[in-house]
């Protein structure tokens, strides 16, 4: 998703603008969590960057688009995409419609067994509309779209879930294993990863691979990351050494490449960049059939 929103998320800042709805007990197992979120109208031009935690991504009406610059060059994706993976210098950006969006957060496994996915769906497209796995899963994007309230919206992506199966079936193994990563904020390295879990390393390398299309190595990389880009994009004081060193990277060289692979840029350019988007501009929404607000 949007890495302004995923860092809302890892700090639980929410407000009017941006907030979080906890799933019902029967979706618990699967949806982690329902958020809206108001676009900033100066600032149009935003990473994606995936924790592991898959998502589906809704503009706010049918006929809205984004363009996503990626590795393939730049693409145009209408009304939602789903993303998963490692993501790795993809760019999105609004078209001057859309001013909210409703993410559907899922577990870690959770999402593939529900579209009937292998798990390396997402490897080589980590960024893809929403439309092509919709179509083939019995999901009427545009059914969606008839809901106006973002209660009607969560209503009808319930009841889809619960229609579809009835038990998502996870390996306590893995369950143990994201727990202690997601504690440990990915400040780790895979030996004590292993040495948590009491298993051994092939075991748990298809573990993850059949249920999350990851590496535990790949893994472990995503939570570091996000947690180095937190303390980075909320310091006054950039101190690269610091940063790297209580995020479990060996130095500031090892945070630099892991930086650059993620985002196409260096820490202090992309600091830049973010200043730079900001003096951009959106005009007010237009909706199609019918316009979403909030609930």
């Amino acid at each position: 998703m949007p890495i302004n929103y995923l860092k809302k998320i890892q700090l639980g800042e929410f407000n009017e603008d941006g907030y979080k709805i906890s799933p019902s007990k029967e979706l618990e197992a699967v949806i982690e969590g329902f958020y809206v979120f108001s676009r900033d109208p100066k600032n149009n031009t935003h990473l994606i960057f995936n924790d592991g935690f898959p998502v589906l991504v809704f503009l706010q009406s049918c006929e809205d688009t984004v363009a996503v610059t990626g590795a393939n060059g730049v693409f145009e994706i209408k009304a939602a995409w789903a993303s998963a993976g490692s993501i790795k210098n993809v760019y999105v950006k609004y078209n001057n419609n859309t001013d909210q969006v409703f993410i559907v957060r899922f577990y870690p496994g959770a999402f593939y067994q529900l579209f009937g996915l292998n798990a390396q769906y997402f490897r080589y497209n980590p960024v893809t509309p929403f439309k092509y796995i919709a179509k083939n899963n019995n999901f009427s994007i545009e059914e969606f779209f008839e809901h106006n309230s973002i209660k009607e919206k969560i209503a009808f992506v319930g009841t889809y879930v619960q229609n579809s199966f009835t038990e998502i079936t996870t390996p306590e193994i893995l369950n143990k294993t994201l727990n202690y990563i997601h504690k440990i904020k990915g400040n780790s390295t895979v030996l004590n990863v292993i040495n948590d879990a009491g298993v051994n390393y092939k075991r748990l390398e298809r573990t993850f691979v059949k249920n999350i299309g990851l590496l535990p190595k790949e893994y472990i990389q995503l939570q570091r990351f996000i947690h180095a880009y937190l303390e980075l994009t909320g310091s006054e004081d950039v101190d690269l050494m610091r940063i790297a060193i209580s995020n479990g990277y060996y130095d500031s060289n090892h945070f630099l490449k892991d930086f650059k692979a993620y985002t196409g840029k260096t820490p202090l350019q992309y600091l830049k960049f973010q200043l730079q988007s900001n003096l951009y501009q959106t005009s007010s929404p237009q909706a199609c059939v019918n316009g979403s607000s909030p609930a």
